[in-house]
């Protein structure tokens, strides 16, 4: 660490230990080192708020001015401490650690990593509560609701194409019905292959999603076609004799794997992947 920068860090906690309010106030300076947070924030009207982000919190564009803290989990502690932020949006899993270090160093955190649809509504609502923009969280909050309760409806009395969403591939790590994903693939109508597994995101053994048999394969692994197909016994899969091999060209993982306003569109993709499935039976 460089001398001035070494000063600035001192001059900055001695700043945050003097006042005893610190971390309790928001002075409406935001660090989000969640790209879920990092959305719902700007679909409340608090892009302007916000000073710092990690790499991940690419969407909306605009965030691409404000200032890089460092990416998910390698974080930068010096730069955020220098951004001055009233409140810093962390998220669960390995950013625990950090936001147990703020914290103790005076600066006020709030976790964000809801694990289902019900715990998003709620988070929204806290958002709100926490930024003083509650009646704008309420409609955000109700809006996705109606519309994810549209498609639940629409996928009603429909058949149910089994879905394998791969998320590694070293490892092969798949979701459960427990996951965020797999409540969203259920709700568009799918049947998620894994109900339960260790944990929410977790290893899968390749004989089982063998057994699986899905109809549909979402491949978020960076794995191509033609790799997926040369693993042994993988060529009977129903998704792959059929064609039902989808990647990040054909939906969004963002849509899907991040707890924000787009969930919506990734709902829609999801519904309509499951009625061209339908269509061709």
């Amino acid at each position: 660490m460089n001398i001035k920068l070494y000063l600035v860090l001192l001059i900055s906690l001695a700043l945050l230990f003097s006042c005893k309010t610190t971390g309790q106030k928001d002075s409406g300076r935001y660090v989000v080192l969640s790209p879920e947070v990092a959305e719902l924030l700007c679909a409340l009207g608090l892009e302007d708020r916000i000073v710092g982000v990690t790499k991940e919190c690419s969407y909306p564009p605009a965030l691409a001015s404000k200032e890089i803290v460092g990416d998910f989990g390698a974080l930068d502690r010096e730069k955020i401490i220098q951004l001055q932020p009233g409140i810093i949006f962390s998220s669960a899993l390995e950013q625990e650690a950090i936001a147990a270090e703020f914290t103790k160093l005076g600066l006020r955190v709030e976790s964000f990593y809801p694990t289902s649809l019900e715990q998003l509504y709620e988070g929204i609502t806290r958002l709100g509560e926490i930024t003083g923009t509650q009646s704008r969280a309420n409609a955000l909050s109700d809006s996705l609701k109606q519309s994810l309760q549209a498609v639940m409806q629409e996928a009603e009395g429909k058949r149910r194409p089994r879905i394998y969403l791969e998320i590694y591939r070293d490892p092969l790590m798949s979701v459960s019905d427990q996951s965020f994903v797999g409540a969203l693939i259920e709700l568009a109508g799918g049947d998620n292959v894994f109900d339960r597994l260790e944990r929410d995101y977790a290893r899968v053994d390749p004989e089982k999603v063998i057994e699986a048999a899905p109809d549909i394969m979402i491949c978020y692994s960076q794995d191509s076609l033609q790799s997926i197909l040369s693993r042994k016994g993988w060529q009977d899969i129903p998704a792959l004799k059929n064609g039902r091999v989808y990647f990040e060209a054909d939906i969004n993982p963002d849509w899907i794997q991040r707890a924000g306003p787009r969930i919506v569109d990734g709902a829609k993709r999801l519904r309509e992947l499951c009625n061209q499935w339908e269509q061709k039976l």
